[in-house]
């Protein structure tokens, strides 16, 4: 029985339960009356890597080995530059859903599946999707398929070579709209034909227009305000119309074409809501806190004065951040500026509003402070902090989460990530920047986005022993692989941390056909290397799309 896959990147429940039941996309609307839906729960961080990873594999970030779209090297100053190389397939140290289904001679197509170049082999079609370099030639496999993807668009390219994104770098809403609209409509065109020309029994086609309109545009799809809604513009809001228009559209002529006895499987990486209001400089804190330390004199004084004499902390607060901003800028950067050797911790984005903190372990390179038998005691001492962290303008709390690593992730790349993970309130977004005080606004240039990932992504599944209705709680991302193959009766490989989806199914059915265990395949063999010249140009797409 054939398996279709579509893949809404950030789609939410929050955005097309709406737009469902006010009749904007029927066929969606449809497609969740025959079968079971509910919020999914991504990855820690939400964030598109990490997440579909994760879903690809079916295991935790700790087993395959993906945190960011950069690999640091365990480089902590590569880490605070930005410095590292763009992650690809072969950054993902574990066996794929595909590849579990090659073994067992069954075809697949993968449509525009982020991360997926540079092409694993597997049996079937593939066309790769983001983190493709742009000039690539090897983006489809079989290659002579690619013959016949006149005009197909892998994704936006906004923004300059080296250079952040700014303002300036976007086109005008409308034109982006339009860019977006032709991406959509021909990857739609394309899946539609690979469908009917093409042999398969699993095939998922991944949409990314739907995460870049509600990063730019999620002030017109969930309006903040009553007041922010009369300044809209009445085109851009009928172009998003038309958007989601043409993405029913096509998502009712693939479950057509897929037929009525097949499955069908709908899911987002993650959710979204309102992009933050203000900066988070956990860096200030740890440097207050004098864990973080700088090459500069003057705050080495200041810091050395804190700790002798408490009832200065606050003057130490005012003075430290300057002396600290002008030491960097002495330096060229934060990086350069600090003094590695003494530094205990530091703080870096995982993404928005969730932050890692390091310890600066012996094993580092440049070597740190924090030994083995150091470090539980210091990671109660920052736990501890961290509870107490408020905004100082409002007194409110500024952490809603703290985990560990160890609750978090588990495999054998775990130790790479953070020791600490703090989720914040989601109107902060972490930046590692040091800064004149703790919380910053972000200003109005700095503001690209409008809307930024949450951890509930979209979940549907339809198919003749599939139930219908509401599911009493939302599975994990991770339980998707597991359950497809479970759909294709394959054994479940023992490794993979997800599980079946049990409810979702027929009741009768799902005990007569219960879940069997299966060996893993052995990790996957390094795929071709990435040139510098495509690991800069990927680089830049990621600094167009507001990644990096």
């Amino acid at each position: 029985m054939k398996t279709l896959i579509i893949g809404l990147d950030g789609g939410t429940w929050d955005l097309f339960g709406p737009l469902c039941d006010f009749g904007v996309m029927p066929h969606l609307a449809a497609l969740r009356a025959r079968g079971v839906w509910s919020p999914l729960l991504s990855t820690q961080p939400p964030f598109t890597a990490p997440a579909w990873a994760s879903f690809l594999t079916g295991v935790n970030p700790g087993k395959h080995g993906v945190l960011n779209f950069l690999d640091f090297e365990d480089s902590p100053e590569k880490m605070l530059r930005g410095q590292g190389a763009p992650v690809n397939s072969a950054s993902i140290r574990a066996p794929l859903l595909w590849e579990y289904f090659s073994k067992n001679e069954l075809a697949t197509g993968s449509i525009n599946v982020p991360l997926s170049y540079p092409l694993r082999p597997v049996k079937g079609f593939a066309i790769s999707g983001m983190l493709t370099p742009p000039y690539a030639r090897d983006w489809v496999q079989p290659p002579e398929l690619r013959r016949a993807l006149r005009g197909y668009i892998i994704d936006l390219d906004y923004g300059r070579p080296g250079q952040p994104l700014s303002l300036d770098d976007l086109p005008k809403p409308l034109d982006m709209l339009d860019d977006i609209l032709q991406m959509t409509e021909r990857r739609g065109v394309h899946t539609l034909r690979l469908m009917q020309d093409q042999a398969w029994e699993a095939l998922m086609v991944v949409f990314t227009g739907t995460d870049r309109i509600s990063h730019h545009f999620w002030h017109y799809l969930a309006p903040s305000q009553k007041e922010q809604a009369s300044k809209l513009d009445v085109r851009i809001a009928d172009k998003l119309r038309d958007y989601f228009l043409l993405l029913d559209q096509i998502l009712g002529a693939l479950v057509k074409n897929v037929g009525e006895n097949a499955n069908i499987i709908l899911l987002s990486d993650h959710g979204f809501g309102p992009a933050a209001r203000h900066w988070v400089h956990l860096n200030n804190w740890l440097l207050e806190l004098d864990l973080l330390r700088l090459q500069m004199s003057k705050a080495s004084w200041m810091q050395r004065l804190k700790r002798g004499a408490p009832w200065l902390s606050d003057m130490a607060k005012r003075i430290l951040p300057q002396e600290a901003r002008k030491a960097i800028k002495q330096h060229g950067s934060l990086a350069d500026a600090m003094d590695w050797r003494q530094t205990y911790a530091w703080a870096m984005p995982l993404y928005n509003n969730v932050a890692g903190i390091y310890l600066h372990r012996t094993t580092y390179s440049p070597p740190g402070p924090v030994t083995p038998a150091d470090a539980p005691r210091l990671l109660d001492f920052i736990e501890e902090q961290a509870r107490q962290l408020r905004n100082p303008n409002t007194g409110e709390r500024l952490c809603t989460d703290i985990q560990r690593r160890d609750e978090v992730y588990h495999g054998p790349y775990a130790e790479r990530f953070p020791d600490l993970i703090l989720t914040l309130d989601t109107d902060y977004a972490v930046v590692p920047t040091l800064g004149s005080t703790l919380i910053t606004p972000i200003p109005p240039r700095a503001m690209l986005r409008s809307g930024d990932h949450r951890p509930d992504g979209m979940f549907l599944a339809v198919g003749p022993t599939i139930r219908q209705g509401r599911l009493p709680f939302a599975p994990r991302l991770i339980d998707l692989a597991p359950t497809i193959l479970h759909l294709a009766e394959l054994p479940i490989p023992e490794g993979m941390d997800g599980q079946v989806i049990e409810w979702m199914f027929d009741p009768e059915w799902f005990r007569q056909h219960p879940p069997q265990p299966g060996p893993d395949l052995p990790p996957p063999q390094p795929t071709q290397t990435l040139t510098p010249d495509e690991q800069a140009a990927i680089a830049d797409r990621l600094r167009g799309l507001g990644y990096l």
